[in-house]
């Protein structure tokens, strides 16, 4: 099977797209996307969250790189037709995107609100002549029965009209078609938009922006006073009160200021003052928020189903075998991005092939032959058996080692190294 990676595949469009559909009509309602009493629309929720939490967002973009931005496989076994594929895939619109770039952005939409829009322009031959990503935070659907089961509306209320996706498509009575395929990931709150997969972690996702939120206001602003000032026996008076506020409003707050001392003269008898702490301890502030955005951290991550490496995680005392990255791997392909890779295949092939992509393709697999060091494989191999001496040697280049029959152990071959050795040695003195 022929493969081409990188964002090269790509077609390169003969006309430029021209908005010819009908204007929505007014009456026409369109179906609510799922919302709830607390965040409102949740498409358009979901659409912000990655700007939440870094970890949320690195997930979305591996699992949307490793479905569609890993290459291309196709299953002709010329290469001049290869080459002409990626010819022929080299540009999909008038803004000059390649077809990996578009899919890429349908992906990552559809991993991070549950629903991925590909437009498709078709010239007025019916063949298809750009493609587009149609931003799924302006996109809404109709009712079944409705002509145009897709409407975009943009930032500044413009609406416009969609077909679905058809391979005998008629041409439209003005001339080009335009036409939506919705990639959408199933949820029960709705049958015409879907919802994400990680939405469980959602709650661990405000947490810990809330938290860091928090933190940072607390260090900006030192939102719980350290210290209460109470005074018995009277009062401060006029002159005293206002050093002590300056000092508070001008000479407390902030890293410069650290350490300041506050002198304060009392000029009223039996007047005494004493400071009272009300903040925290330092120590018990930090490793609280420590312990609760590393467990934030988890559930973010184990409900993406990405491996923890991927995204930068390696606890303290794992072990760093190329085997234990394999099996994780492996299961991510297999669990994870199969399903999502079968998804858009099943979807684009026959735009491709209406694009003049006659051979099959797949979208390239991760890669999970991570080799381990040789250092650590061959020993592992000869020590469990499934390699001998001579065979890792004949493997690295090297020619077969004689048998010693008279060495039975490595500190029996060891002993007899340094009784050659000590040979060699009183040879060069008796030389001198």
């Amino acid at each position: 099977m022929g493969k081409i990676s990188g964002a090269k595949v790509i077609y390169v469009a003969h006309v430029r797209k021209e908005s010819k559909q009908p204007e929505i009509d007014g009456d026409i309602q369109y179906v609510d996307r799922p919302k709830d009493d607390e965040r409102g629309d949740l498409v358009r929720y979901y659409h912000v969250t990655p700007s939440f939490n870094s970890f949320h967002a690195r997930c979305l973009r591996v699992k949307s790189d490793c479905t569609v931005n890993l290459g291309i496989d196709f299953e002709e076994e010329s290469d001049e037709k290869r080459k002409e594929y990626e010819e022929q895939l080299t540009k999909v619109n008038d803004e000059g995107q390649t077809f990996q770039e578009v899919i890429s952005r349908v992906s990552l939409d559809y991993e991070t609100t549950g629903n991925g829009y590909l437009e498709i322009v078709r010239s007025e031959d019916g063949n298809i002549a750009e493609l587009y990503h149609s931003p799924a935070l302006n996109m809404y659907r109709r009712r079944r029965d409705q002509e145009f089961p897709f409407v975009f509306i943009g930032p500044e209320g413009k609406k416009q009209n969609f077909l679905r996706f058809e391979t005998d498509q008629e041409k439209a009575p003005d001339g080009d078609i335009t036409e939506m395929i919705h990639f959408q990931n199933y949820c029960n709150m709705s049958k015409y938009y879907g919802l994400p997969d990680w939405r469980g972690a959602l709650p661990d996702i405000e947490v810990d922006y809330y938290s860091v939120r928090f933190n940072q206001k607390f260090f900006l602003n030192s939102a719980i006073p350290d210290l209460a000032i109470i005074t018995e026996g009277g009062e401060l008076d006029e002159d005293a009160e206002k050093e002590v506020r300056d000092f508070f409003q001008t000479s407390f707050k902030g890293i410069d200021n650290a350490h300041r001392t506050l002198y304060l003269p009392l000029k009223e008898e039996g007047v005494t003052v004493r400071f009272e702490k009300l903040a925290m301890d330092t120590k018990d502030i930090d490793g609280s928020f420590d312990k609760l955005r590393a467990r934030c951290r988890d559930n973010i991550v184990s409900a993406h189903g990405v491996p923890p490496r991927l995204v930068g995680i390696v606890a303290s005392g794992q072990l760093g075998g190329g085997g234990e990255i394999h099996g994780q791997l492996k299961i991510f392909q297999e669990v994870t991005i199969n399903p999502r890779q079968d998804l858009f295949e099943v979807k684009l092939k026959p735009v491709t092939q209406l694009m003049g992509i006659e051979s099959d393709w797949k979208f390239t697999e991760i890669d999970t032959k991570i080799q381990e060091k040789d250092s650590e494989l061959y020993p592992a191999l000869v020590g469990s058996g499934i390699l001998d001496v001579n065979e890792v040697r004949v493997e690295l280049g090297y020619p077969e080692k004689e048998e010693e029959d008279d060495i039975e152990t490595p500190q029996q071959r060891a002993a007899q190294e340094t009784e050659e050795l000590i040979e060699g040695l009183e040879k060069m003195v008796e030389g001198f």
